[in-house]
């Protein structure tokens, strides 16, 4: 009798054993398999951030200068330079905070690229500006482009509170001796005329104040 109970208590501590050694095995492949994740996702996230702005999706400033390096020495002429900025972002973060002032940056970005074809080269280089690439641009292609997103943005309903408007300026580069970076600039001019010019169109600072009815 003795020697059954030792037999049945020394084979409950192999059980025991085995059952521990089973445990811990689970246990390290699942470590195992969420360090690997933790690490494929870190890869992803800094590829992502070296390219992409994180509250947008376009490309960031830093990525978008490399990009503008790389045109410039392909000498790919011409190429359309937009400069977009969005009208009275800072009416909006007044009013209404952070959240809706980055909503609108978001909303703004997402009709920037529904609008663009595939080779179009879209960049967010300061908080409510972005700059658009057209190269090869044929007549008139730029500017369907911007009327277009203009018009995209007059027709946003989809949030009682915003009411996205852009100004946009237009330059080209045509000669291979020019530089993408000082057209961006040139465009940033333009894009002032046409910011007074919406600015003082009938109805604009109804729309723009309609959250403030609410």
């Amino acid at each position: 009798m003795k020697a059954a109970q030792k037999a049945l208590r020394l084979a409950m501590g192999i059980l025991a054993s085995l059952g521990t050694e089973a445990y811990m095995h689970r246990e390290s492949v699942s470590y195992i398999d969420e360090l690997e994740n933790r690490l494929e996702n870190g890869h992803h996230q800094k590829q992502y951030s070296e390219k992409e702005d994180i509250l947008t999706g376009v490309y960031n400033k830093n990525y978008l200068e490399s990009r503008l390096e790389t045109l410039d020495r392909s000498e790919v002429v011409p190429v359309a330079v937009i400069n977009v900025n969005i009208n009275d972002w800072k009416f909006v973060y007044d009013n209404f905070g952070v959240e809706k002032s980055d909503h609108l940056i978001q909303v703004v970005a997402a009709i920037l690229k529904k609008e663009a074809k595939r080779e179009y080269i879209i960049g967010r280089i300061d908080g409510d500006v972005f700059a658009v690439l057209v190269p090869m641009a044929e007549d008139g292609e730029a500017e369907d482009y911007c009327r277009r997103i203009q018009a995209a943005c007059l027709a946003y309903e989809e949030d009682a509170v915003l009411a996205p408007s852009v100004a946009v300026g237009i330059v080209y580069k045509t000669n291979v001796e020019e530089r993408l970076s000082d057209k961006i600039s040139d465009a940033e001019y333009e894009m002032f005329d046409n910011k007074l010019e919406i600015k003082n169109t009938p109805g604009y600072q109804e729309r723009l104040k309609k959250g403030l009815k609410i």
